[in-house]
């Protein structure tokens, strides 16, 4: 039921060392979680252009696999999660619609250009984020990161462009799609912890899963042979395939319901840059995982992008924790 108003919600505060320290590693189990989902969801995309037998590259089956993965992602969120039933207001479903229309937009992108090119690609892409993000908050927001973490930004970023093949030939429109998803992640990324504090984060995920999975729908719908494809019948088939549900199925619980759900409960405890450097351990996970699972395996130079993606984690980590020691506390007489 929808109420006419409420007040809002105080900022989530960042509280102390501690508190913040868990909030990056939740942000990290979540990061694994999205990159071990690259495998599954190619693969799901990939079972679902078998099936209706459309051709590699086509738009409907990664598109389909998300329309699922996070519509189920959704109905079992606001199912298991009184919270997330509870207290919505015009405002509460706007703010749904807005944070999830941008997640929505990004990973439409990300997987439509994931079955264009490989699993690690389009994660390390993907992880551009680490630039786009102080970019929008220094020029945008009037807000730039701490010099601590500009520093972190450079390493990642070196670390990105070893990890990619340190080379602009072979860009491509999977690599396009990429990039264009890295822009909105990270607008997503500050979205968050804009509107996140002021919510019910129980009932901020429920919604923007929702929407997420119905913008993935109507996509579905656009796409060749898409609305033939949608018939109750002819999804039924599809989804009785095995390399489908299941990957369905895994998708929905780990990189959407865990891995979403503590992006959102803790990602605005923390700076949005200090959140995008964690968010690169992704591209290292996916392609571990590809390498693992499936035998793809990435740039001869990743490795040592790999290790300056953690290099750059591990520093700014230390240097947060140094300087809130030399912060002397606050004496309240």
């Amino acid at each position: 039921m929808i109420e006419s108003e409420s007040p809002p919600k105080p900022p989530v505060p960042g509280g102390s060392p501690r508190a913040q320290r868990a909030a990056a590693f939740a942000l990290l189990l979540g990061t694994l979680f999205w990159g071990i989902g690259f495998t599954w969801a190619k693969q799901g995309g990939e079972a679902v252009h078998r099936v209706t037998g459309l051709p590699g590259g086509s738009g409907f089956g990664p598109i389909f696999v998300l329309a699922w993965r996070f519509t189920l992602g959704g109905l079992v969120w606001l199912l298991l999660f009184p919270a997330a039933r509870k207290g919505w207001t015009w405002r509460s479903v706007a703010r749904s619609v807005l944070i999830g229309g941008l997640l929505g937009f990004g990973i439409i992108v990300q997987h439509l250009g994931l079955d264009l090119t490989t699993e690690a690609v389009s994660a390390f892409l993907t992880s551009l984020t680490i630039l786009f993000v102080p970019i929008l908050m220094t020029m945008v927001m009037r807000k730039p990161p701490r010099p601590m973490l500009w520093l972190g930004v450079v390493v990642a970023t070196l670390g990105v462009w070893l990890m990619t093949g340190a080379t602009p030939t072979g860009f491509g429109k999977g690599e396009l799609l990429g990039l264009a998803c890295s822009v909105a992640f990270s607008v997503y990324i500050l979205a968050v912890n804009a509107i996140v504090p002021h919510e019910v984060p129980w009932r901020i995920t429920g919604g923007q899963f929702i929407v997420t999975g119905a913008m993935c729908f109507a996509v579905c719908a656009l796409t060749p042979h898409g609305t033939a494809n949608l018939h109750p019948m002819a999804m039924a088939r599809i989804l009785a395939t095995p390399a489908v549900w299941q990957n369905v199925v895994l998708l929905a619980i780990f990189p959407t319901i865990a891995a979403f759900g503590l992006l959102t409960h803790f990602q605005p405890r923390l700076d949005p840059t200090r959140a995008a450097l964690i968010y690169l351990i992704e591209p290292i996970v996916a392609a571990a995982y590809a390498a693992i699972a499936v035998h793809h395996y990435p740039v001869p130079m990743a490795g040592a992008g790999a290790a300056l993606i953690l290099v750059a984690n591990v520093m700014v980590e230390l240097l947060s924790s140094r300087a809130a020691r030399a912060t002397p506390p606050i004496v309240l007489d």
